[in-house]
C-alpha cells in the first residue's frame, strides 16, 4: 500500500526512538534555531481556550505549525530521508490502518461492566473489613503514609526499602511482605481491585459513545521499543492477571448481532526471530520438528529428568530473558533461585544452542565498531555508551544492543501483519472489522458468514510475514462471542 502522505515527526523518531515526547517545538529550537510560540504563552498555561485567544495571535502561532513543519519536510527531502524504508513501507501505510480502528473503534456491553463493578465492590469491601479487623483499626489503605504507620510502626513488620521520608509500602514491598505476612497480601489485592474499579471499570464506562463504542487512539512515535501504544483508553493494558480481571475482556463483544470476535497471536514470536537471526541448529530444529520450544530447554537444563511443569517454567524464562541479555543474578531474583543454579541455567542454555551465544556476541561486536545494531526490517538503532570505558553504562548498552533487533523485529512483524491484514479486508470488500492490536495480538469483530476468511486468510498472511527463512511464524487462533472466551 503506497503512502499518500508524508510525516515529519514520524521520520524523527524513526531517527531517535529514544528521544520521548518529540515536539515540534524542540525541533524548530534544534535544527532551525527558531523558539516557536508555544501553546502554554497564548493560552495562559490553559487558562483561556484556543477559540478565545487573540485572533492575531493565533494566527501566528498556527502559521508557525505550518512554516516549521513544511521546513522540517524540506529538510528531509533535501537529505533524502523521505526516501527511507521503514517509512515509506512500515510507518506511513500504517498511518491509514490505525486511522480506520479508531474510527471503527470496539463495541463494549455496558451492562458486563456494571456487573463486573459491582462484582469488585464487594469484593474491596471484604477486604476492607477483613484488614480493619485483622490491625483491629480503620484507617485509609490507599494512604501510603498510613498504611506504613500500621505496618511498621503498629504491626513491626521488617522494613525494606526508606524513602525520604518514610519506609516504602510500594508494590514490590509488598509483594516481599505478602509471602510471610497474610496482611500485606490483602493489602496488594486491595489496592489491585480498586485500580480495576476506577482505572479500568468505570473508566471504560466513561468512555463508551451512543453506539456502545470505545474509539482509543494508537500512537505510533511514543514507545521506545517501536511498539504501539494505545491511550484514552488503554487498550493494550486491559488485564488479564486474575478471574476477576480477566472478567473485564467478557464486555468487549462483537457490534454484529450474534457473532464472534476472533483473535490471532503469534506464538513465541520473539523465540523464534533468535532462532531466525542465529542460524543456531538446535533452535531451528526444535521449530521444524512443532516441539515444544520450553519444554526442549528444560530437557537440556535438566538433563535426564522427567520435566515438570516447575522445571519448564524456569526454562520458559531462561529462553525468553536471554533475548534481554539478562544476567545470572537477575535471573536468580525474578525465579527466586540461588545464583549458582541460575548461572548453570543460563551456562547449559549457551552450551545447547551454542549459534545463539555466538549470535549475540557478534551482535556486541558489530555494535562496537559501527555504534548501531539493525533489525530484519532495515531499522536502525544508535546505542550510546557501547564503548564506554565504564562498565555499568557499557554493560546496559551491550543488553540494549542484544534485545534490540530480536524485539524491534517482533514490532515490525506486527505492524506489517496489520497493513496486509488491512489491505486483505479492504480489497475483498470484507464487513469484518480488524478492532485492536494488543502486543502480538490482532484482535477481529467479525461479521456473520466472514470467520473462515478471517481465520484462515488472516492467519497465512501473520504467519507468512517472513519468507524464505528456514522456519515460519506461528499464530494461534481463537473464535468466541467475546474477548474474554476468545482468549
Amino acid at each position: 500500500m503506497p503512502a499518500k502522505f508524508y510525516d515529519t515527526l514520524l521520520w524523527e523518531y524513526i531517527k531517535n526512538p529514544w528521544v520521548r515526547w518529540i515536539s515540534l517545538d524542540k525541533l524548530s529550537g534544534k535544527d532551525f534555531w527558531y523558539r516557536m510560540i508555544s501553546y502554554d504563552d497564548i493560552t495562559n498555561k490553559n487558562k483561556i481556550n484556543f477559540k478565545d485567544v487573540d485572533l492575531k495571535k493565533a494566527a501566528i502561532y498556527s502559521w508557525e505549525d505550518v512554516y516549521i513543519t513544511n521546513l522540517l519536510y524540506e529538510k528531509h527531502k533535501k537529505d533524502k530521508t523521505n526516501e527511507n524504508k521503514v517509512l515509506n513501507e512500515i510507518e506511513l501505510p500504517l498511518i491509514q490502518v490505525l486511522k480506520k480502528m479508531e474510527i471503527d473503534g470496539v463495541h463494549i456491553d455496558a451492562d458486563t461492566l456494571k456487573w463486573i463493578w459491582i462484582l469488585l465492590d464487594h469484593e474491596i469491601k471484604r477486604l476492607e473489613k477483613s484488614i480493619y479487623d485483622e490491625v483491629e483499626q480503620e484507617f485509609n489503605i490507599s494512604s501510603p503514609k498510613q498504611v506504613w504507620e500500621i505496618l511498621f510502626d503498629k504491626l513491626a513488620l521488617p522494613k525494606w526499602k526508606k524513602t525520604k521520608t518514610w519506609y516504602s509500602v510500594s508494590a514490590d514491598v509488598l509483594w516481599e511482605l505478602a509471602h510471610d505476612y497474610p496482611i500485606a497480601q490483602k493489602i496488594v489485592d486491595y489496592r489491585h481491585y480498586t485500580k480495576l474499579q476506577s482505572t479500568y471499570i468505570e473508566w471504560l464506562l466513561n468512555q463508551i459513545d451512543e453506539n456502545w463504542l470505545v474509539h482509543t487512539n494508537y500512537n505510533s512515535a511514543i514507545s521506545s521499543t517501536w511498539r504501539l501504544s494505545s491511550t484514552d483508553p488503554n487498550l493494550q493494558n486491559i488485564p488479564n492477571s486474575d478471574w476477576i480481571a480477566w472478567e473485564i475482556r467478557w464486555a468487549f463483544v462483537s457490534r454484529f448481532e450474534k457473532w464472534k470476535i476472533i483473535a490471532l497471536d503469534y506464538s513465541q514470536v520473539e523465540v523464534r526471530i533468535l532462532a531466525i537471526m542465529s542460524g543456531d541448529k538446535n533452535l531451528l530444529d526444535a521449530f521444524q520438528n512443532w516441539l515444544d520450544i520450553h519444554h526442549r530447554t528444560a530437557e537440556f537444563i535438566f538433563p535426564g529428568k522427567t520435566i515438570t511443569n516447575s522445571e519448564r517454567k524456569i526454562a520458559k524464562w531462561v529462553n525468553f530473558w536471554v533475548i534481554y541479555g539478562i544476567s545470572w543474578f537477575w535471573l536468580a531474583q525474578m525465579l527466586w533461585i540461588n545464583m549458582k543454579d541460575a548461572k548453570a541455567y543460563i551456562d547449559k542454555f549457551f552450551e545447547s544452542y551454542p549459534d545463539v551465544k555466538l549470535f549475540l556476541d557478534n551482535t556486541i561486536k558489530f555494535c562496537e565498531e559501527n555504534n548501531y545494531v539493525e533489525t530484519m526490517f532495515w531499522r536502525r538503532r544508535y546505542i550510546n555508551g557501547i564503548n564506554d570505558l565504564n562498565r555499568i553504562v557499557k554493560s546496559s548498552a551491550e543488553r540494549e544492543a542484544i534485545n534490540m533487533p530480536i524485539q524491534w523485529t517482533s514490532a515490525d512483524i506486527i505492524k506489517i501483519a496489520m497493513i496486509k491484514s488491512y489491505e486483505f479486508l479492504e480489497k475483498n470488500n470484507l464487513k469484518s472489522k480488524m478492532i485492536m492490536q494488543v502486543h502480538d495480538e490482532l484482535v477481529f469483530d467479525v461479521y456473520p458468514g466472514e470467520e473462515k476468511i478471517i481465520s484462515n486468510e488472516i492467519k497465512d498472511i501473520m504467519q507468512n510475514i517472513l519468507t524464505n527463512k528456514p522456519i515460519t511464524l506461528k499464530v494461534d487462533y481463537w473464535e468466541w462471542n467475546s474477548w474474554r472466551e476468545a482468549k
